[in-house]
Protein backbone atom coordinates (compact mmCIF):
# COMPACT_ATOMS: atom_id res chain seq x y z
CA UNK A 1 0.00 0.00 0.00
CA UNK A 2 1.48 3.43 -0.99
CA UNK A 3 1.95 5.37 2.15
CA UNK A 4 -0.47 8.53 3.16
CA UNK A 5 0.19 11.41 1.59
CA UNK A 6 -0.63 15.29 3.25
CA UNK A 7 -3.34 16.96 1.69
CA UNK A 8 -3.03 19.82 -0.16
CA UNK A 9 -4.05 23.48 0.76
CA UNK A 10 -6.76 25.24 -1.16
CA UNK A 11 -6.10 28.57 -0.64
CA UNK A 12 -3.07 29.98 -2.97
CA UNK A 13 -3.49 31.58 -6.75
CA UNK A 14 -2.04 28.73 -7.99
CA UNK A 15 -4.13 26.28 -6.55
CA UNK A 16 -7.31 27.74 -6.98
CA UNK A 17 -6.83 31.36 -9.76
CA UNK A 18 -9.70 34.04 -8.13
CA UNK A 19 -11.40 37.34 -10.12
CA UNK A 20 -8.52 39.17 -9.23
CA UNK A 21 -6.24 40.90 -12.06
CA UNK A 22 -3.51 38.55 -10.67
CA UNK A 23 -5.61 35.90 -11.15
CA UNK A 24 -6.88 36.40 -14.39
CA UNK A 25 -3.31 37.00 -15.42
CA UNK A 26 -2.27 33.91 -13.90
CA UNK A 27 -4.88 31.96 -15.90
CA UNK A 28 -3.70 33.25 -19.25
CA UNK A 29 -0.28 33.10 -18.27
CA UNK A 30 -0.88 28.97 -17.72
CA UNK A 31 -2.93 28.95 -20.84
CA UNK A 32 0.41 29.90 -22.63
CA UNK A 33 2.89 28.19 -20.32
CA UNK A 34 1.27 24.63 -19.96
CA UNK A 35 0.58 24.32 -24.07
CA UNK A 36 3.94 21.95 -24.96
CA UNK A 37 3.01 20.23 -21.83
CA UNK A 38 -0.54 19.30 -23.20
CA UNK A 39 0.68 18.01 -26.64
CA UNK A 40 3.42 15.61 -24.72
CA UNK A 41 0.57 14.35 -22.87
CA UNK A 42 -2.13 13.84 -25.28
CA UNK A 43 0.47 12.15 -27.84
CA UNK A 44 0.49 9.28 -24.86
CA UNK A 45 -3.26 9.24 -24.64
CA UNK A 46 -4.28 9.04 -28.75
CA UNK A 47 -7.94 10.43 -28.32
CA UNK A 48 -10.28 9.11 -30.55
CA UNK A 49 -12.73 11.13 -32.49
CA UNK A 50 -15.98 9.19 -30.42
CA UNK A 51 -14.54 9.94 -27.41
CA UNK A 52 -16.15 12.24 -24.74
CA UNK A 53 -13.72 13.40 -22.66
CA UNK A 54 -13.75 15.24 -19.77
CA UNK A 55 -10.52 17.78 -18.40
CA UNK A 56 -9.97 18.18 -15.04
CA UNK A 57 -8.39 20.78 -13.40
CA UNK A 58 -9.25 23.02 -16.89
CA UNK A 59 -7.74 26.45 -15.65
CA UNK A 60 -8.09 28.82 -18.72
CA UNK A 61 -9.37 26.20 -20.80
CA UNK A 62 -6.19 25.79 -23.00
CA UNK A 63 -6.36 21.95 -22.94
CA UNK A 64 -9.94 22.28 -23.47
CA UNK A 65 -9.34 23.94 -26.68
CA UNK A 66 -6.67 21.57 -27.84
CA UNK A 67 -9.03 18.39 -27.30
CA UNK A 68 -11.90 19.73 -28.60
CA UNK A 69 -10.02 19.37 -32.38
CA UNK A 70 -9.08 15.97 -31.15
CA UNK A 71 -12.86 14.98 -30.89
CA UNK A 72 -15.76 15.49 -32.58
CA UNK A 73 -18.06 14.85 -29.25
CA UNK A 74 -19.12 16.21 -26.09
CA UNK A 75 -16.10 18.05 -23.99
CA UNK A 76 -16.24 19.34 -20.33
CA UNK A 77 -14.06 21.22 -17.62
CA UNK A 78 -14.18 21.06 -14.13
CA UNK A 79 -12.37 23.70 -11.46
CA UNK A 80 -13.05 24.18 -8.30
CA UNK A 81 -12.21 28.56 -9.36
CA UNK A 82 -15.03 30.34 -10.73
CA UNK A 83 -12.58 32.54 -12.06
CA UNK A 84 -10.67 29.82 -14.32
CA UNK A 85 -14.70 28.37 -14.92
CA UNK A 86 -15.57 31.58 -16.50
CA UNK A 87 -11.97 32.07 -18.71
CA UNK A 88 -12.50 28.42 -20.11
CA UNK A 89 -15.96 29.01 -21.56
CA UNK A 90 -14.73 32.14 -23.14
CA UNK A 91 -11.41 30.75 -24.56
CA UNK A 92 -14.05 28.07 -25.91
CA UNK A 93 -16.72 30.62 -26.81
CA UNK A 94 -18.05 28.39 -30.19
CA UNK A 95 -17.85 25.05 -28.41
CA UNK A 96 -19.90 26.50 -25.69
CA UNK A 97 -22.23 28.33 -27.76
CA UNK A 98 -23.21 25.11 -29.55
CA UNK A 99 -23.89 22.73 -26.59
CA UNK A 100 -20.66 20.46 -27.32
CA UNK A 101 -18.71 22.26 -24.17
CA UNK A 102 -19.77 22.08 -20.74
CA UNK A 103 -17.70 23.90 -18.19
CA UNK A 104 -19.07 24.09 -14.26
CA UNK A 105 -17.32 24.50 -10.68
CA UNK A 106 -17.00 21.63 -8.92
CA UNK A 107 -13.86 19.33 -6.99
CA UNK A 108 -12.24 16.21 -8.40
CA UNK A 109 -14.04 14.59 -5.48
CA UNK A 110 -17.70 15.04 -6.25
CA UNK A 111 -17.56 15.15 -10.40
CA UNK A 112 -21.37 16.24 -11.20
CA UNK A 113 -21.64 13.05 -13.81
CA UNK A 114 -23.26 9.69 -14.25
CA UNK A 115 -20.71 6.66 -14.09
CA UNK A 116 -18.93 5.49 -17.20
CA UNK A 117 -19.79 8.74 -18.99
CA UNK A 118 -16.73 10.12 -20.18
CA UNK A 119 -14.59 7.75 -22.67
CA UNK A 120 -11.32 9.42 -21.36
CA UNK A 121 -10.40 12.35 -18.30
CA UNK A 122 -7.18 14.68 -18.40
CA UNK A 123 -5.58 16.58 -16.06
CA UNK A 124 -2.87 18.27 -16.47
CA UNK A 125 -0.85 20.39 -13.84
CA UNK A 126 -3.48 19.53 -10.80
CA UNK A 127 -2.50 17.03 -8.61
CA UNK A 128 -0.33 19.07 -6.76
CA UNK A 129 -3.59 20.54 -5.68
CA UNK A 130 -6.19 17.90 -5.13
CA UNK A 131 -7.14 17.61 -1.27
CA UNK A 132 -6.53 13.82 -0.93
CA UNK A 133 -4.92 12.32 -4.69
CA UNK A 134 -6.35 9.00 -4.07
CA UNK A 135 -9.96 10.35 -3.60
CA UNK A 136 -9.80 12.31 -6.95
CA UNK A 137 -8.49 8.83 -8.82
CA UNK A 138 -11.41 7.16 -7.08
CA UNK A 139 -13.86 9.45 -8.75
CA UNK A 140 -12.40 9.46 -11.93
CA UNK A 141 -12.28 6.14 -12.09
CA UNK A 142 -16.14 5.94 -11.49
CA UNK A 143 -16.95 8.10 -14.52
CA UNK A 144 -15.20 6.37 -16.41
CA UNK A 145 -16.42 2.72 -18.09
CA UNK A 146 -13.99 -0.04 -18.43
CA UNK A 147 -11.80 0.67 -20.76
CA UNK A 148 -11.89 4.26 -20.45
CA UNK A 149 -8.37 6.28 -19.40
CA UNK A 150 -6.99 8.88 -17.79
CA UNK A 151 -4.22 10.71 -18.62
CA UNK A 152 -1.92 12.98 -15.52
CA UNK A 153 0.50 15.08 -16.75
CA UNK A 154 2.50 17.31 -14.62
CA UNK A 155 5.70 19.56 -15.03
CA UNK A 156 7.32 18.15 -12.02
CA UNK A 157 7.60 14.42 -11.26
CA UNK A 158 9.06 14.43 -7.99
CA UNK A 159 9.38 17.44 -5.21
CA UNK A 160 13.05 17.90 -5.60
CA UNK A 161 12.16 19.05 -9.05
CA UNK A 162 9.94 21.93 -8.17
CA UNK A 163 12.86 23.32 -6.02
CA UNK A 164 11.52 25.84 -3.63
CA UNK A 165 7.93 26.08 -5.26
CA UNK A 166 7.17 22.77 -3.74
CA UNK A 167 7.04 24.48 0.14
CA UNK A 168 6.46 27.68 -1.09
CA UNK A 169 2.79 26.83 -2.82
CA UNK A 170 2.82 23.70 -0.70
CA UNK A 171 2.34 21.40 -3.28
CA UNK A 172 2.02 17.78 -3.11
CA UNK A 173 3.82 15.92 -5.68
CA UNK A 174 3.84 12.10 -5.31
CA UNK A 175 6.43 10.44 -8.15
CA UNK A 176 5.24 8.24 -10.78
CA UNK A 177 5.42 5.05 -8.76
CA UNK A 178 3.43 6.22 -5.77
CA UNK A 179 0.77 7.58 -8.29
CA UNK A 180 0.25 4.34 -10.46
CA UNK A 181 0.17 2.84 -6.80
CA UNK A 182 -3.21 5.07 -6.20
CA UNK A 183 -4.08 4.68 -9.30
CA UNK A 184 -3.91 0.76 -9.14
CA UNK A 185 -5.98 0.98 -5.69
CA UNK A 186 -8.89 2.77 -6.66
CA UNK A 187 -9.47 0.41 -9.59
CA UNK A 188 -7.55 1.32 -12.36
CA UNK A 189 -6.39 -2.19 -14.18
CA UNK A 190 -3.31 -1.07 -16.09
CA UNK A 191 -0.88 1.71 -15.22
CA UNK A 192 1.62 2.89 -17.50
CA UNK A 193 4.16 6.43 -16.94
CA UNK A 194 6.55 7.93 -18.23
CA UNK A 195 9.23 10.62 -18.22
CA UNK A 196 10.00 13.36 -20.71
CA UNK A 197 13.49 12.77 -22.18
CA UNK A 198 14.95 16.31 -21.50
CA UNK A 199 12.34 17.95 -18.95
CA UNK A 200 11.53 17.13 -15.30
CA UNK A 201 7.77 16.30 -17.03
CA UNK A 202 5.67 13.24 -15.75
CA UNK A 203 3.39 11.40 -17.93
CA UNK A 204 0.80 8.74 -16.47
CA UNK A 205 -1.81 7.07 -18.80
CA UNK A 206 -4.20 4.76 -16.63
CA UNK A 207 -6.75 2.27 -18.19
CA UNK A 208 -9.96 1.70 -16.12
Amino acid sequence: MSPALPKAPAHSQFSRPSSSLIGRLLLTAMNQGHQPLHAWGLKRLVLRPSDRVLDVGCGGGAAIKRILRETRREVAGVDHSPAAVDTALRANRAAAASGRLRVVEASVEDLPFRDGFFDAVTAFETTYFWPDIAAGMAEIRRVLPPGGRLLIANEYATRSDAGHWADRLEMTIPDGDHLAGMARQVGFSQVDWDHHPRRSWLRLVAIA
